[in-house]
């Protein structure tokens, strides 16, 4: 568990799923990416490239008005 100086709450290390809901209502759902959450609020702090995939999936949901409001994304790590 680790504690983090911007919010001083803890952090559990997990590998998923993820599954949150963005403010404009779009449900995402994250597998196959180690993340950190916060034991107290359930607020996910997720490595850079894994951030990159989510907000390059959502951009291009909020293009397309006709599209589902689900995201599903799976990362796989290849060797």
């Amino acid at each position: 568990m680790q504690e983090h100086s911007h919010c001083r709450h803890r952090f559990t290390e997990t590998d998923g799923p993820a599954v949150f809901r963005t403010i404009d209502g779009i449900e995402v759902n994250v597998a196959g990416s180690l993340f950190q959450k916060c034991t107290t609020c359930g607020h996910f702090d997720f490595p850079v490239d894994t951030r990159e995939a989510i907000e390059s999936s959502l951009k291009e949901n909020r293009k397309n008005t006709n599209e589902s409001k689900q995201i599903y994304i799976n990362l796989v790590e290849t060797f």
